[in-house]
C-alpha cells in the first residue's frame, strides 16, 4: 500500500515526526530509519573502544546544539551501540527505555542505569545520561547552569567507573562558565572554560575529541557540521541525500499518472524528477548554497520539514486533518462548478496553484502579488475579467498564499529567496538543458520578453517542463495573444501592454525557477561555486581574497585610521581629527589545519597585520562575494554594511595593537586635524615635523 505522498506530511516539524523522545519509536524518526552522520560513526567506534576497556579514551560526553539537531537521536543510538558493544543483549536498553517511557516513575534531568551489570573488563559501573541540559531537574531551585556546575564537580572528583552522556546547548554552556567564575572554583571554571572554547568558531583550532587538556572528556559541537554537504570521496551519503532517498522511494508512492490528480499532480511529479540523480543532486547543491550563503546550517527538524513542504505541501486551519496532497491536486484542476465560465477560471487558478506546489516554485513561492490591484484594474478596462487564464491569474495573485508549515521553514523560506532565487540571477549565469544545450539565463529572458510562445516551444524540445508547468504557460501562452489582438489592444493599449508584461514576467519566473533548481543555477551561483572550493582548500581563490581585503584595509599603500573616535562611531570633522598612518598592513592565508578531533570549520580566517599586532579575520561569504564584486568593477563605496563593519573592526583591533607597540610606532605618523604638523616617534620619543622634513 502506498503512504506517500499523505505520510510526509507528518515529517514536517510541528508534527508527531519533529520531537524526538527518547526510546519512544513514534517520534522523531520520521524517515522510519537512522539517518547515519559522522558524528554517529564516530560515537559507534566510541562504543567499541569503550568495550575494550581502553582507559584513556573519553568517558564524559557532551553534545552541542540547539533543537532539532539530532542530539536525541545520537543519545539513543550511542545507548544502543554500547549495549552491542559490550554484549549485554538489551539489558541497558531496556532499562533505561523502562526509565524514559514513566513505567518507573517520572524520568529525572538525569537518568542512571543501576541494574545493568556491565562487563569487568570494561571498567563501567553505570551509564548516566541527560537528555536535555537546558531543563531543570524537577521541583529542584538549581538552575540548569547550576545542575551542569554539580555534574562536573562530580565528574572531576572521581566518578571514573562511570560512562556520563548529556546534551546541552551554548547558552547553558556560557552561564555555567559564569557561575563556575563567580565561585571562583579553578578546575571546574578552566574545563567549561576549555569547553566553551573548544566548541566556538576561531582562528585556533582546538581539539574536541578529546577535549585538549582533558583526556577523560569529549566535546562535539553538532551545529557546525553540515547535513547537506556532499563530502568528495566520502563512503557515507549526505544526511541530506539520505532524507530524499527515503522520501521519493518509488515503492511508497503510486505509480506516476494513477494518482486522483493523475499527470498534473505536482507532488507526483517532484517525486519523479527527484528520483534522477541529477536532479537530487542539484537540489542538495542549493540547499548547501543556502548554508553558505546565509551562514545558517540546515537541522534535521528543518529538512524534514523542507522534504515534506516540497513533497507533500500543506494545509491550514479546518483543512489540515483532512488534507490529502493528490487529492488536494485533483480538487484545483477539476473544481466543483456549474457555471462553465467560472469553472474555466478556477480551472486556470487551480492550475497555477498546482505549479506552485511543485518543488522547484515551492522552494521559492514568492509572486508578484503587489500588483492584482492594478492587473484587476487593467482587466476591468480591457473587458477580459471573465478571460479564464487571466481571471484565474488574478485570483492566485490575489488570494492564494500557500502557508508553510512551520514559522520555523517560513524563515528559511525566505531566506532562500532572498540569497538564491534563480528568478532574480544574473542574466549572464549557463544552465545546461541538455548534453547538447547550454543556455544562458538572458536568452531566455529575451524568448519570453518577445512572446511567451517561444519560450515555452524552446523548453518543451529539451524536454524541461512538467505536465503542470506546460499547462499554465500554455495558459499564459493563451492570455499574451489575446492581449496581442489588435481588438483588445485598441480598447486601451496602455494596460495591455502592462498585463503583457506581467504575464511574461510571471512565465518567465516559472521557467527560470524550473530549470535553475533542476540544474542547480541560482543566484550568485558563481561566487557560491568559487566559495565553496575555497572552503575545501583551494589556494589560488584564497590568495586573489586575499590580496582585494589586504586593498580594501589599506589606502594609497598606507593604513590610515582614526585614534578619537570608538568604533560604530561617525568620523568627527576633519579640523578635529586625530589620524595614524603607518605602512601598509599586509594580510596573509591562515592555513587549514585541521584533524579529525574536530569537525570542518565552516570558514577560513585570514591574518591581518605582523608580529603580536597580526588578527584573525573570518573571510565570510559576504566579505568573499565583496571581493569578486571589486574585481567586477565595483567601487568600495558600494560595499554592503556587514562587510564595512567588518573592515572597520579590523582597523580598530590594529589600531590599538600599533599604538601599544613601540616598534611599531616607530614607522606610524600621526597629524592632529588640518595641522601640517605630524607627529613622529624616534629613539623613543616624539618629534614633531613639518611638512615632512625635520
Amino acid at each position: 500500500m502506498n503512504k506517500h505522498p499523505e505520510a510526509l506530511f507528518n515529517w514536517s516539524g510541528d508534527k508527531a515526526g519533529g520531537v524526538k523522545k527518547l526510546f519512544y519509536k513514534g517520534s522523531g524518526r520520521p524517515s522510519g530509519v537512522v539517518i547515519k552522520t559522522g558524528l554517529l560513526e564516530r560515537l559507534s567506534f566510541w562504543a567499541g573502544e569503550v568495550a575494550k576497556g581502553i582507559d584513556q579514551g573519553p568517558r564524559v560526553i557532551f553534545l552541542v546544539g540547539g533543537p532539532g539537531n539530532g542530539k536525541t537521536e545520537a543519545i539513543e543510538y550511542t545507548i544502543e551501540r554500547l549495549d552491542e558493544a559490550l554484549g549485554l543483549n538489551s539489558e541497558l536498553i531496556n532499562e533505561l527505555s523502562d526509565l524514559y517511557s514513566g513505567r518507573m516513575g517520572s524520568p529525572g534531568r538525569l537518568v542512571r542505569s543501576v541494574s545493568t551489570e556491565f562487563p569487568a573488563s570494561s571498567g563501567i559501573q553505570s551509564i548516566a545520561v541527560v537528555q536535555d541540559g537546558s531543563e531543570s531537574e524537577r521541583g529542584s531551585a538549581l538552575t540548569p547552569a547550576e545542575h551542569l556546575y554539580e555534574d562536573l564537580c562530580s565528574q572531576l572528583s572521581g566518578r571514573d567507573n562511570e560512562l556520563y552522556v548529556a546534551c546541552v546547548n551554548r547558552g547553558v554552556l556560557d552561564d555555567a562558565l559564569i557561575l563556575a567564575a563567580d565561585r571562583d572554583v579553578k578546575p571546574v571554571g578552566d574545563l567549561l572554560k576549555q569547553i566553551v572554547q573548544a566548541v566556538s568558531l576561531s582562528a585556533a583550532s582546538q581539539s574536541c575529541w578529546p577535549l585538549a587538556g582533558h583526556p577523560r572528556f569529549a566535546v562535539w559541537p553538532m551545529d557546525v557540521e553540515s547535513l547537506v554537504e556532499e563530502v568528495v570521496g566520502s563512503r557515507r551519503n549526505s544526511a541530506a541525500r539520505q532524507i530524499l532517498a527515503a522520501a521519493t522511494r518509488e515503492a511508497d508512492w503510486p505509480e506516476f499518472g494513477t494518482c486522483a490528480a493523475g499527470q498534473m499532480c505536482p507532488f507526483c511529479n517532484s517525486r519523479k524528477l527527484l528520483d534522477v540523480e541529477a536532479n537530487s543532486t542539484a537540489l542538495i547543491r542549493v540547499l548547501r548554497w543556502f548554508e553558505l550563503s546565509s551562514g545558517k546550517r540546515w537541522n534535521f527538524r528543518d529538512l524534514f520539514s523542507m522534504v515534506a513542504h516540497i513533497l507533500a505541501g500543506g494545509a491550514s486551519g479546518k483543512l489540515a486533518n483532512a488534507y490529502s496532497p493528490c487529492d488536494w491536486a485533483a480538487s484545483q484542476i477539476d473544481p466543483k462548478e456549474k457555471s462553465p465560465v467560472k469553472r474555466e477560471i478556477k480551472v486556470a487558478r487551480g492550475t497555477f496553484r498546482v505549479v506552485t506546489a511543485q518543488y522547484q516554485h515551492a522552494m521559492f513561492g514568492t509572486w508578484p502579488v503587489e500588483r492584482a490591484v492594478a492587473l484587476k484594474a487593467d482587466l476591468r478596462d480591457l473587458k477580459l475579467e471573465e478571460h479564464p487564464a487571466l481571471a484565474g491569474m488574478y485570483q492566485f495573485l490575489a488570494l492564494d498564499k500557500r502557508k508553510e508549515t512551520t514559522s520555523t521553514l517560513h524563515s528559511q523560506l525566505q531566506g532562500m529567496v532572498t540569497h538564491l532565487d534563480p528568478a532574480s540571477a544574473s542574466p549572464d549565469l549557463v544552465v545546461e538543458l541538455s548534453k547538447n544545450k547550454t543556455i544562458q539565463f538572458k536568452e531566455i529572458d529575451r524568448l519570453f520578453s518577445l512572446s511567451v510562445r517561444g519560450g515555452r516551444e524552446m523548453l518543451s524540445r529539451h524536454r524541461c517542463l512538467s505536465p503542470p508547468e506546460n499547462e499554465v504557460l500554455k495558459l499564459l501562452e493563451q492570455a499574451d495573444e489575446k492581449l496581442s489582438d489588435e481588438a483588445t489592444r485598441r480598447r486601451k493599449s496602455g494596460a495591455a501592454d502592462r498585463v503583457q508584461a506581467l504575464v511574461r514576467l510571471i512565465a518567465c519566473r516559472i521557467a527560470r525557477r524550473s530549470v535553475g533548481v533542476r540544474f542547480g543555477v541560482t543566484k550568485d551561483a558563481n561566487v557560491l561555486k568559487e566559495f565553496s572550493t575555497l572552503l575545501r582548500g583551494d589556494e589560488s581563490a584564497l590568495q586573489e581574497a586575499k590580496q582585494k581585503v589586504e586593498g580594501l584595509l589599506n589606502k594609497d599603500h598606507r593604513f590610515h585610521v582614526s585614534l578619537n573616535t570608538t568604533f560604530g562611531e561617525p568620523l568627527p570633522p576633519p579640523e578635529r581629527r586625530v589620524m595614524l598612518t603607518t605602512t601598509a598592513q599586509r594580510v596573509k592565508q591562515m592555513s587549514l589545519e585541521h584533524d579529525d578531533s574536530r569537525p570542518v570549520p565552516p570558514v577560513r580566517f585570514l591574518s591581518v597585520g605582523s608580529g603580536t599586532s597580526a588578527q584573525p579575520v573570518a573571510l565570510t561569504y559576504e566579505l568573499f562575494k565583496a571581493t569578486i564584486s571589486l574585481r567586477s568593477g565595483m567601487v568600495p563605496a558600494s560595499l554592503p554594511r556587514s562587510v564595512v563593519a567588518l573592515l572597520d573592526t579590523t582597523r580598530a583591533k590594529l589600531a590599538g595593537m600599533v599604538v601599544r607597540d613601540s616598534d611599531s610606532l616607530d614607522e606610524c605618523d600621526v597629524r592632529l586635524g588640518l595641522r601640517d604638523e605630524l607627529i613622529t616617534q624616534n629613539f623613543g620619543k616624539f618629534v614633531v615635523r613639518r611638512g615632512g622634513l625635520s
